[in-house]
Parts: C-alpha cells; sequence; structure tokens
C-alpha cells in the first residue's frame, strides 16, 4: 500500500465492507438533536426528494487495522456514528412491524456473528465512554434495552437516535401495509451507495494524524483541540502509544457533563498562561511551531494533564480543588463563576501551579474586587483585561512575579479607582436576584464591622429574599412621593431593595410604605431595619440610602 490512497463510496458501503472502531483517545460523541442531526437529516431528505444522483458527506481518514482487527477511524466518527444511528432507527421500526428485512439492516451495516462464537459483533465501535451506550441502541432490539445515559455525550447518542427514529415513523405514518416500507427503502438505498464519503486511507497511524491535519486545515472548522491532538500524535514518533494515554487522560473531564467546558477554551487560556493574551484563530498556528520532536509533544502533554484539572475546577467552588482553602475563597470563586468572569482564568491557572498557597487567597481576593468594580463602572473592555490577565499570568509562569502585591501592581491605572466606583455604585441598578443579594448581604456584613463582608456568598436564599420598597408595580397610593419617571428609574435601584424574611416578603406585595415599614423596622438586619426606621419613602431617601452603600463599597472590593 502505498502511503495515501482515496475511495469514494457510500457510506454504507464503508460501515459494511470492514469492522471499523472509533479510538479511545477520540473526543466524545458531540452531535446534538437540535443541531447537527437535524442537519444531516434535511440534507439527505432534500437530496433523496430531488433524487441526487449523489450528496457528498465528506472525507474520513482511516488507518490500518490495529491490534483488534479493526479499521482506525480518525475523522470521521460524527457522521459514521449518526448514520449508524439512522440504520438503527431503520432497522427497529421494519423489527416492530415484524419485517424480516429487519435481520438484513442488522447484518449488513450494524453488527456481524463472529465465526467462531457466535456472538453478534458491532460493525462500529465508539470510544471506551460511549461504546456500551452506542452498542445498545445498534445491537439490541428496542424491547431489549436497559439504557442508562450518564454523561452528556450518551445522551446526545439517545437523543440523536430518537430524533432520527421520530422522523423516519413520520414518513410511513398513515401508509398502507403494502407500501409503507417504500420511503423506508428508498433513504436505505440511497444512504448506502449514493451518500458519498471520501475515504482516504493512509499506511500508519502517524501518517493519517498528518494528513487529517491537511485535510481539515484546508476549508473545514476544525475545533483547535482535534487539530492539536493529531498535531500531538503525529509528531509523537515511537512515544505515540504514551501520548495516546496522556491525551485521554489529559481531556478525560471535557464533555462529560452538563456544564460541558470547552477544551478549545481550555487550551486558549493554557497557552496564554505561558506565551501572554492569544486569539482563538491564530492559536493553533502559534502552538504548531513549537512541538516538532516526540519529547515536545510528550512535554506539552505532561502540562495539558497537569493543568486540564486545574482550569476544568477553577470556578466549580464545592470541587475538590478548593477543599483545601477557607471558606472565604470558597465563596469569592462561587462569585467569580455567577459573574461569569473568564478573563481571570488563565492568571488563576498559572497562580494555582506558580504561587504559595497564601499569595493565591490574596490573589482571589484581589480579583473578586476587581471584577465587582468593572462590573459597576464598566470601562474595562473584554480585549483589555485579557491582555491584563494573560500578561500577568505569563509573568507568573516565568517566575517573574511571585506575590500578590507584584501581580496587583501590574493592575495600576486599570482597575476602577475610589472615586470612580463610589459615583457610579451610588446609582446603580441591579436586575439580578442573586447579584443584589450578594450586594446586600455583603453591605450588611461591613455595616456590622465584619472584617471580611465581600467574600460571603448569598447565604440563606431560602430564608431570605429580596423587597423592593417601592414597588415594581406600585399602587396609586405610592404616586403621592414618587412621578411615573421616578418609579420606572429607582424601582430597581439597590437603595430601594432590602433583604428580609421569605415569609415576610410574600405578604407585602405592592402595600404602602406605612404598611411595610411595620416589618421592616422588626428585622434584625441593620440596613433593612434603617428602611423601616423611615418616617416615609422618598426618592431622596433611596439616593441617601444608596450613597451610604457605596461608601461601604469602596471598602468591601478595594481595587488594587
Amino acid at each position: 500500500m502505498s502511503e495515501l490512497e482515496t475511495f469514494v463510496q457510500g457510506i454504507g458501503h464503508l460501515l459494511s465492507d470492514r469492522l471499523l472502531a472509533i479510538p479511545d483517545f477520540q473526543r466524545p460523541y458531540s452531535w446534538t438533536a437540535d443541531d447537527q442531526v437535524p442537519e444531516l437529516f434535511r440534507d439527505l431528505a432534500g437530496a433523496i426528494a430531488a433524487n441526487a444522483d449523489e450528496y457528498f458527506l465528506g472525507s474520513v481518514v482511516t488507518s490500518p487495522p490495529a491490534k483488534t482487527g479493526r479499521v482506525e477511524v480518525i475523522d470521521g466518527q460524527q457522521r459514521l456514528a449518526t448514520v449508524s444511528l439512522l440504520y438503527a432507527a431503520l432497522r427497529d421500526i421494519f423489527y416492530e412491524r415484524a419485517d424480516e428485512r429487519a435481520q438484513d439492516i442488522e447484518r449488513r451495516l450494524l453488527g456481524e456473528r463472529d465465526i467462531v462464537t457466535r456472538k453478534l459483533q458491532q460493525r462500529l465501535t465508539l470510544n471506551a465512554e460511549d461504546n456500551e451506550i452506542f452498542r445498545q441502541i445498534t445491537l439490541e432490539k428496542p424491547d431489549q434495552r436497559v439504557l442508562n445515559p450518564t454523561l452528556i455525550s450518551h445522551r446526545r447518542i439517545l437523543e440523536g437516535y430518537t430524533f432520527l427514529r421520530g422522523e423516519l415513523l413520520a414518513l410511513v405514518d398513515g401508509l398502507p401495509a403494502e407500501s409503507w416500507q417504500d420511503p423506508l427503502l428508498r433513504w436505505y438505498a440511497f444512504i448506502f451507495d449514493r451518500a458519498a464519503v471520501i475515504e482516504v486511507r493512509v499506511s500508519g497511524e502517524q501518517r493519517a494524524f498528518v494528513i487529517f491535519e491537511t485535510l481539515n486545515t484546508r476549508g473545514l472548522d476544525l475545533s483547535t483541540t482535534d487539530l492539536l491532538r493529531n498535531h500531538l500524535l503525529g509528531t509523537a514518533g515511537d512515544r505515540i502509544e504514551e501520548a495516546k494515554t496522556k491525551w485521554a487522560r489529559g481531556f478525560a473531564g471535557f464533555g462529560a457533563t452538563d456544564a460541558r467546558p470547552d477544551p478549545d477554551v481550555f487550551l486558549r487560556h493554557y497557552w496564554a498562561s505561558k506565551k501572554g493574551v492569544v486569539r482563538v484563530k491564530a492559536l493553533f498556528s502559534q502552538i504548531k511551531p513549537t512541538i516538532t520532536t516526540p519529547d515536545e509533544s510528550i512535554a506539552l502533554l505532561d502540562e495539558v494533564v497537569e493543568c486540564a484539572p486545574i482550569w476544568t475546577g477553577l470556578f466549580d467552588a464545592g470541587g475538590e480543588l478548593w477543599s483545601d482553602f477557607r471558606m472565604q475563597d470558597v465563596a469569592a470563586v462561587d462569585t467569580l463563576s455567577k459573574l461569569d468572569v473568564q478573563q481571570c482564568r488563565p492568571l488563576l491557572l498559572a497562580a494555582f501551579r506558580r504561587l504559595a498557597q497564601v499569595e493565591l487567597q490574596r490573589l482571589v481576593d484581589l480579583i473578586l474586587g476587581w471584577s465587582i468594580r468593572w462590573f459597576v463602572v464598566g470601562g474595562g473592555s473584554a480585549g483589555t483585561v485579557e491582555r491584563l490577565y494573560a500578561e500577568a499570568a505569563r509573568r507568573v509562569t516565568d517566575g517573574e512575579l511571585t506575590t500578590a502585591p507584584q501581580i496587583a501592581a501590574t493592575f495600576a491605572g486599570a482597575v476602577p479607582g475610589d472615586l470612580a466606583f463610589r459615583e457610579a455604585f451610588a446609582i446603580m441598578t441591579v436586575r439580578r436576584g442573586w447579584l443584589a443579594r450578594y450586594y446586600l448581604h455583603a453591605l450588611e456584613k461591613a455595616e456590622r464591622g465584619d472584617p471580611e463582608p465581600e467574600l460571603i456568598p448569598n447565604e440563606d436564599v431560602e430564608k431570605v429574599n429580596l423587597e423592593h420598597v417601592l414597588p415594581r408595580n406600585p399602587a396609586a397610593s405610592w404616586q403621592a412621593n414618587f412621578t411615573a419617571e421616578e418609579i420606572l428609574g429607582m424601582r430597581l435601584l439597590l437603595g430601594n431593595q432590602a433583604l428580609l424574611r421569605k415569609s415576610h416578603n410574600n405578604s407585602l406585595g405592592n402595600k404602602s410604605f406605612a404598611e411595610k415599614k411595620l416589618i421592616l423596622s422588626g428585622s434584625d438586619l441593620l440596613l433593612t431595619n434603617q428602611v423601616g426606621a423611615e418616617a416615609d419613602w422618598t426618592p431622596a431617601r433611596i439616593r441617601t440610602r444608596q450613597a451610604h452603600m457605596a461608601g461601604l463599597a469602596v471598602a468591601i472590593w478595594p481595587g488594587v
């Protein structure tokens, strides 16, 4: 065999002619039932309706059989798996209608019996994480399956099958007994012969990785993760098995849960923590020239194995990464997660790898303060903040910055100062309930003299709720103190919001202030009690209260 051979054939032929396998280092099944799977179905339906001579499904890269005797699929998993699910849905419809074609479809496209053991073996196997649920759907009859989708990729496989089955059933709905098979058979034949792929067969696994990279950097929208994986494995030489193991370890935490951390974002933050800011589209082109030997490939994979679990755990306040930290740090991380502060991740990643824990704790406090100030004042453009964090991360990684104060000095002039923060806080409206509760809890503790008020999360959410003193939909009695314009402009000001026991809050509604103050004045929360002590509630009182809050905020969320 030459280094590269190409064959144009129907994707059904590719599935039926040889046993295929998705290697374990490949990412899990990722197509969804509300995006790629329906798009493929619509495209095929259009081609079938038009009686097209051919519908092109792209290229599939394969390498020679591995020790298992299966041809390995280096590129093409999503299409091959989805078409297999479609054939499984076809098989099931025939099976449930007692049509013997179900066995024909199964034997030809889904499984064949081992000549010695007589066990049914899959024609296509997925990686170790996904294969069991895929095996059940493609080989077991519908009434024999016990499906337990525990990973997001499992649910995507099941949802893809369910979508395809529903669409195919719609094609036969209402058709008579003598002709319901016809549309399904048209689909079967078209996909088998005319839904064409170019199979690129290469002489060896490493050659396959190079071909894969070349094909997919010339027009197809491939993820950085896929490109990097194939470049690293293609460069690993005689250490390729070691490289595959390390890759699987490093990326084991991606795509397994509903949180779905994005491995491309991880790679960008990881690289930024080493080299400074990098653009998404330039990431692979920047990493690739640094990996030219097996040792360089393994060295980068070692760092990925170290960094990936740190990065995925950065904003998981309840995770193992933060188990040895103070409760205040965990609360700060929870708030950063809710604020979706992504730009700081390269710096936190570098800090976890290089700084002493006490300095990391100080840095978390600083980042929370800076984030609140940027959030309130604005002015910290995404690009500017990203560059600041990435450059600081690079210097931490290189050992130039070893303490939180040294890092803080690099942000001087970029983080809003006290005056700007105080002025913005004094006129701030807050629409999100969790955020208003966070501010008010922190402000309450500052009012009481707590030394670390900014690090307290939204505690007692089930017991303590938000009260808008001037109601969102006030009764006519409120118009004595507020114009229509003031009602619209002031009801969401933080100075108009107070923490109150949930049972009390539910009973107040849009009652008058005279009725509300009886409840508010009885609260043991100082800031709430102070509202109840007012003779009346007016625009001036709201402004005065929020100005007081702004003074507290300057100390709670310090700048540089």
